[in-house]
């Protein structure tokens, strides 16, 4: 399992504000990864084998642990997850969508979220791949870490579930390929 320092390294380097709009441009981030409007609104939840949540914050540019209002929805999103990729050791991330935000500035918000889901789960690819970390979307959704961090009647929607971790290396496909 890739260290959690590392984990949140390549959540940092892939989610980091250079620069945070004041004024009129109030809410407008330029970052690494691109996103319609400049709203940026996929926040992201490291889960540690420990259950243990992790939020990057790009407003203070740091990671801090938080704790879980309701433990078991983060256990059953690692279940969830572990189902997918059952022999990984690795951590999992989970891409929150604030819909709040958007649906102020846009009609038909939903779209811009998917999308934004989608670049920031290739930017984290790449930036794990910089990393020499391996990267791995798991094609489930992750509403279970909103539900469990945020008090009820939150505004954030589950986008996106990946798992992040050290490669095997030496180790052959079933096709024999290395």
């Amino acid at each position: 399992m890739a260290p959690m320092t590392e984990v949140a390294s390549v959540v940092r380097e892939a989610l980091k504000a250079d620069f945070i709009g004041a004024g009129q441009r109030a809410g407008r981030k330029k970052k690494r990864v691109v996103s319609a409007g400049a709203l940026h609104p996929i926040k992201c939840v490291i889960v540690g084998k420990d259950n243990r949540a992790f939020v990057y914050d790009d407003e203070t540019d740091a990671v801090f642990g938080v704790e879980a209002r309701d433990p078991s929805a983060i256990e059953a999103l690692s279940r969830k997850s572990a189902s997918v990729l059952p022999s990984a050791a690795t951590h999992f991330l989970a891409l929150l969508a604030d819909t709040e935000s958007v649906s102020t500035v846009y009609s038909n918000h939903e779209s811009l979220l998917w999308r934004d889901a989608g670049a920031v789960l290739q930017t984290l690819a790449l930036v794990s791949e910089a990393f020499g970390l391996g990267f791995c979307p798991l094609g489930i959704l992750g509403q279970e870490a909103a539900d469990g961090l945020l008090p009820s009647g939150h505004r954030f929607l589950g986008v996106g579930v990946a798992a992040i971790g050290r490669r095997v290396r030496g180790v052959a496909s079933s096709e024999g390929q290395p």
